[in-house]
């Protein structure tokens, strides 16, 4: 029953989860944007659904700004996509936390774009938290170092992430877009809900 479901979502996905290396983003707009990050989950933080969120600030705005985030969506994905219009700065801070899997709010955007600002961990560990997703045919593991990024469509792909180990933390920000062409994304072409 789960994986017709899966395979359900899976079917009105616009974009599968790529994870994306080496992309050209410019090192000190990524510094300004950790710094940021640490500063708004310190003061601002939030607990939400296990991870600590936060609001972007001047630092996130200047490189979506600078940065054309829409074309590294476009090249991953094949979707075209407008400037992201909403994000979020996700923090991973102590031993065990994780993110159960769940799928996004609708509002979050036709596609997601996952940029890992920080990841610190033991240079032994047995394990290393990653971000996860559930497809069709089983779990995909996206394990990101600083600069790499995992697009994906957070409304119709069950994601999460592993539990962090012993010396392990993890500063991500989320964007969303939305799609040039809305025509295939309306309430009516979504699958049934699971039972």
């Amino acid at each position: 029953m789960l994986q017709h479901a899966v395979r359900g979502l899976t079917a009105q996905a616009r974009v599968q989860p790529s994870h994306v290396r080496d992309q050209p983003f410019p090192a000190d707009l990524l510094t300004s944007m950790t710094e940021e990050a640490e500063k708004a989950i310190a003061a601002d933080g939030y607990l939400h659904n296990g991870k600590w969120n936060a609001p972007v600030g001047d630092a996130a705005n200047l490189f979506a700004g600078q940065v054309d985030l829409a074309a590294a969506v476009a090249r991953a994905s094949g979707l075209e996509v407008e400037q992201p219009h909403t994000g979020v700065y996700i923090a991973y801070l102590e031993e065990g936390q994780f993110l159960d899997f769940h799928v996004d709010e609708f509002g979050f955007g036709e596609a997601n774009l996952i940029l890992c600002l920080k990841h610190e961990h033991v240079p032994v560990a047995p394990t290393i938290s990653a971000t996860v997703f559930i497809g069709a045919d089983g779990y995909r593991a996206c394990d990101l170092a600083p600069g790499d990024c995992v697009v994906f469509d957070g409304a119709f792909t069950p994601h999460g992430r592993t539990p962090l180990g012993p010396g392990e933390s993890v500063i991500l920000i989320s964007f969303g877009f939305r799609a040039r062409s809305q025509a295939a994304r309306t309430v009516a072409h979504f699958p049934p809900v699971p039972h």
